[in-house]
C-alpha cells in the first residue's frame, strides 16, 4: 500500500500517525486529542498539512503544563479557553 503525504485531504497515513501517538478523535469537538500529552489537532489542521508536518507538531516538546491547540486558523480565545476547561 502506498503511504500519501499530501496536503488537503486526511489520508489513512495521517489517522494511523496520530492514532500511534494516542490520539483519539472527539466527536463533539472534531479534533484529535492526546490528554497525556495536552495537545489537539483541528481536522482542518490535519488536513492542510503534510504528513512530515504533522509528524513535527507531534513530537514538539511542551512544557507540559498547558494545553497547545494546533488549527489552521487562529481560533478565539474564548474558544481556546472553551477547550481548556472541556479538556481538563
Amino acid at each position: 500500500m502506498k503511504v500519501q503525504t499530501q496536503t488537503g485531504r486526511f489520508t489513512e497515513s495521517k489517522a494511523r500517525l496520530l492514532d500511534k501517538a494516542g490520539y483519539a478523535y472527539s466527536l463533539d469537538r472534531q479534533m484529535y486529542v492526546n490528554r497525556k500529552a495536552k495537545k489537539a489537532f483541528s481536522v482542518n489542521f490535519i488536513q492542510d498539512h503534510s504528513d512530515d508536518e504533522i509528524q513535527k507538531s507531534i513530537r514538539e516538546r511542551t512544557n507540559g503544563t498547558g494545553w497547545h491547540f494546533y488549527f489552521s486558523g487562529k481560533p478565539s480565545k474564548s474558544v481556546i479557553r472553551e477547550l481548556e476547561l472541556v479538556l481538563g
